[in-house]
């Protein structure tokens, strides 16, 4: 956005252009600015996770839904949404991805992705 000089009271101008992305800018008296990231980077076994549960997620997109493929659904959108806020998934949370992931077992059968996920979930929680 670019906006022409504007004078104040005393006379002095102001030129706002340009754009900034991923950073908190703040100009003038009293000024202040802060900028909060929206994800957080997570450790190799949380990526491999995060990588497995996207790949289900649109692996899942062509099953019919059931109650057990919609828990799932519901248990990855869970999962992705910690993980990338907070760089890692509580115990809880991988427990209820688990039981949903053995739930629709039957629905999915052995699918490359669902393999991986309960893999890097196991990993993560043990057993």
């Amino acid at each position: 956005m670019n906006q022409s000089p504007a004078g104040d009271a005393q006379g002095s101008g102001t030129y706002v252009g340009g754009s900034v992305t991923g950073n908190g800018i703040a100009v003038g008296a009293g000024a202040s600015a802060s900028y909060t990231s929206t994800s957080a980077p997570a450790g190799e076994s949380y990526q491999a996770l995060l990588q497995a549960v996207r790949e289900l997620g649109e692996d899942l997109k062509r099953y019919p839904v059931t109650p057990e493929t919609r828990e799932l659904s519901a248990s990855l959108e869970e999962t992705e949404r910690q993980v990338t806020t907070t760089g890692q998934a509580q115990p809880g949370v991988l427990t209820r991805l688990r039981t949903a992931l053995e739930a629709s077992g039957g629905v999915l059968g052995a699918i490359t992705s669902a393999t991986a996920l309960g893999t890097a979930v196991a990993g993560l929680i043990g057993g």
